[in-house]
């Protein structure tokens, strides 16, 4: 399984689903011009691009929905749910952005049952660091993660955040017991950026399904736009035991949320 994050990777590899971001203007029916600064760029068809997505055969879009991916040799079945929505700071023109009030009723889509989250934008306090994004990640996905505990979280945006750390939930709702920050192996040398989840090298911690969760600010783009020249990060590879469970078809979302 693939899942492809474009808004902040900005490559082309090929994937099974394919989440968007803020630069993909063209894709957001509900763009507009709402700020004096930033973008002034108006997608020609938004209609056409939105098709060509959405009717391509060879991976599924989502946005702010949900799929079921079935490994049938290994008895899983895993729910992905993918968003390309970012809290809107009210200083630029981007596409997919919400205001903070509507922050629950963004999140409040993602399925109990969600193994895998990919969302644009991190969860605030996580993995948010940014020199053009200050105030970080969204507070209300936190807020969220903390009810639904995926085993995987991946999301971008801040790209001077990227990295990673396994949150323990603590005992009581709505609070975090503790976080392992990831170092890097391939970091500074030509080894692989592996996040073991497994705990089947030595040194490394299996992640505790149900009491733990995987933050990954996955950004290849290693720099905030105008904050230097282009620098790229390895893209992370991550080892994850996915408990046997059989998931129950429910109703998703449609593409299309509008705010």
């Amino acid at each position: 399984m693939q899942v492809c994050s474009t808004g902040d990777i900005h490559s082309d590899e090929e994937a099974d689903q394919e989440v968007k971001g803020n630069h993909d203007i063209s894709l957001d029916a509900a763009y507009e011009l709402k700020h004096a600064e930033g973008w002034r760029v108006q997608a020609s068809d938004t209609e056409l691009c939105r098709k060509l997505l959405m009717e391509n055969k060879s991976f599924t879009y989502l946005e702010n929905s949900s799929a079921l991916i079935e490994i049938p040799d290994k008895n899983v079945s895993l729910r992905v749910f993918g968003s390309p929505y970012s809290p809107d700071r009210g200083r630029q023109n981007w596409a997919f952005q919400y205001p903070e009030e509507r922050a629950e009723d963004i999140w409040s889509a993602i399925p109990d049952d969600t193994d895998v989250l990919v969302t644009h934008t991190p969860p605030a306090g996580h993995c948010d660091t940014s020199s053009h994004w200050l105030e970080g990640g969204c507070p209300g996905l936190l807020a969220t993660l903390e009810s639904v505990k995926p085993l995987l979280h991946v999301c971008g945006h801040c790209h001077e955040g990227r990295g990673a750390e396994i949150l323990r939930w603590g005992e009581h709702p709505g609070t975090v017991a503790s976080v392992r920050k990831w170092e890097d192996p391939g970091a500074g040398n030509k080894k692989q950026s592996l996040l073991d989840l497994t705990g089947s090298r030595a040194g490394e911690t299996p992640l505790e399904a149900g009491k733990e969760m995987a933050v990954v600010n996955a950004s290849m783009v290693a720099r905030s736009f105008g904050r230097g020249g282009m620098a790229f990060n390895k893209p992370i590879v991550v080892d994850l035991v996915v408990p046997v469970l059989r998931h129950k078809e429910a109703e998703c979302p449609e593409p299309g949320l509008s705010v």
